[in-house]
């Protein structure tokens, strides 16, 4: 008879290494994934991460025969009032998978929460979400992924979907429909009251970004805002990898900041990276300050995704609209996109 054994740790090593080891096996073999940041994800079970300001959290390890086969951290996120599991990762044994939730449904009923979510890294500040489809290729930058299997453990524990997103892919932005897209935008009559630059100063910019998603975000599903002090902490390490040329911020007649566009290389080797040619583009974040209306002002959306869909375009780059929201009204840049990738939030109330 197989024996299982759940630990909850903090500090002991050697269970934090069965934590960062486990998913080797599970991604034996599996030539799309990328390893995770050992470091980062220490960071997590020592809580010495910006965002355990606002969680709190139980490190849980599930054990088969002395070897790990789930794992998974339960987070109380005190600011948005909700649970989660975040860090899930398992081999696929329906006995782990339900010691590791039943674990967190009990620590979160502690604080009296009634819902948690997976896979959620404790807010949507952390990573979030679980791929349903697109397993064939390699994940993009920020990409959420995981094995098939996931999903059907966690509805077999009472999860049921709360939300989808999708992922929209285009091999090279130099065709036809993107540059219909380019033309049609062009043409528009464009507003006096917006002006748009670089963003040139990373250090300073991002205090402006962090204003702008402050408001731009407000709705969001399981939006809660955090510290300035801690959105410049987990987003410091942006100015390694982004490129200014498809960086852009949006301002009204009197430079007031009104919005943003970001596209990020995604490179899939440190070649790329280190000569900075990346071949494919992620078009990560957009987004118009709630005030006086400007959100419902097409032109403003508008002026701010054209230079980078003309960068895109003259230098052949592929892009990916990425994690859009099933109510999502955000332009793509193409209506004929290459393929999609899909993921989904499951929500459980107890």
């Amino acid at each position: 008879m197989d024996n299982y054994f759940l630990a909850e740790f903090t500090n002991e090593k050697e269970h934090i290494k069965a934590f960062l080891g486990l998913p080797s096996a599970v991604y034996k073999g599996d030539k799309n994934y990328v390893k995770e940041n050992a470091k980062k994800v220490t960071s997590w079970l020592v809580r010495n991460h910006p965002c355990s300001t606002f969680l709190v959290q139980k490190n849980l390890l599930v054990y088969k025969n002395g070897v790990a086969a789930a794992r998974g951290i339960a987070f109380v996120n005190k600011v948005g009032g909700f649970g989660s599991i975040g860090f899930f990762e398992c081999l696929e044994d329906e006995i782990a998978v339900e010691m590791l939730m039943r674990e967190t449904r009990k620590f979160c009923s502690k604080y009296d929460i009634e819902k948690i979510y997976a896979a959620m890294n404790g807010s949507i500040w952390g990573n979030y979400r679980l791929m349903t489809k697109g397993f064939e290729h390699r994940p993009f930058l920020g990409e959420p992924y995981n094995r098939p299997y996931y999903y059907d453990l966690l509805i077999k524990n009472g999860f049921s979907v709360a939300q989808t997103w999708q992922s929209q892919f285009v091999k090279n932005a130099k065709n036809e429909e993107v540059a219909k897209r380019i033309k049609f935008i062009t043409s528009l009559k464009q507003s006096n009251n917006i002006k748009i630059r670089p963003m040139q100063n990373f250090d300073e910019d991002i205090l402006i970004l962090y204003d702008l998603i402050m408001s731009s975000f407000s709705e969001f599903f399981l939006f809660h805002p955090i510290e300035k002090s801690t959105f410049v902490e987990l987003y410091k390490d942006l100015k390694r990898i982004l490129d200014k040329r498809t960086m852009f911020l949006a301002f009204d007649k009197n430079d007031n900041p009104l919005g943003f566009g970001i596209a990020i290389p995604n490179y899939k080797n440190i070649f790329e990276f280190l000569f900075k040619k990346a071949n494919c583009y992620i078009l990560w974040l957009f987004g118009l300050t709630n005030e006086n209306g400007i959100s419902k002002d097409f032109r403003a959306y508008a002026m701010l995704l054209n230079p980078i869909l003309k960068f895109l375009y003259d230098n052949n780059k592929g892009c990916i609209s990425a994690l859009m929201s099933e109510n999502s009204k955000a332009l793509t840049t193409a209506k004929n996109y290459d393929y999609t990738h899909e993921y989904a939030l499951l929500e459980l109330s107890f």
